[in-house]
């Protein structure tokens, strides 16, 4: 199921933070994860103790630190993009001219290739069966469940591990096998 692989659950909730500016949750996670690169510490130092939203602070903070300076203006880059672009265009400036995809591959592998381009090919697919919007494509999205379907036989130059659960581990700094 699309919506349950790691890659599009990172890309989803880049959405919902764009879209909810109030949204904590969505915003420490997107800063989590592979688009930002947070680690515990630099999200602890960032969120703990605050007054007020989670965005207010990052910009409030973006003096302070670097990386808090460059999420803060390359989420308010995104987000006027977000307000801009259709929900396909969107999507290609975040993994093609932001470097999202080769960030989300460096953190998850080529494994997630398949699911963008799908993702990427629902976009387009949405956009040509109603008014694109982001909100929209979000929900849509969301409520299709669609899958992606690999076929197993095509010949790669790879060794695939996986778990009876997805291959959950993934997510994991570093992943030990016995």
């Amino acid at each position: 199921v699309m919506t349950e692989h790691i890659a599009i659950m990172d890309l989803l909730v880049l959405g919902d933070a764009l879209l909810l500016p109030d949204d904590d949750l969505a915003l420490a996670t997107v800063l989590k994860g592979p688009l930002f690169n947070f680690d515990d510490d630099r999200l602890f130092k960032l969120a703990y103790g605050r007054k007020g939203p989670l965005r207010s602070v990052l910009r409030a903070k973006a003096n302070e630190d670097a990386a808090f300076g460059a999420a803060s203006s390359t989420l308010d880059a995104l987000a006027q993009k977000a307000r801009a672009l259709s929900p396909f265009a969107f999507y290609a400036h975040v993994l093609g001219a932001h470097k999202g995809r080769a960030k989300i591959f460096a953190r998850l592998g080529t494994e997630a290739s398949d699911p963008l381009d799908e993702f990427l090919n629902l976009a387009l697919s949405y956009e040509q069966r109603e008014t694109p919007s982001l909100q929209g494509f979000l929900n849509w999205v969301r409520v299709a469940q669609s899958e992606v379907k690999r076929d197993m036989e095509m010949a790669r130059d790879e060794v695939r591990v996986m778990t009876v659960h997805g291959a959950k581990g993934l997510e994991a700094k570093s992943v030990v096998l016995i």
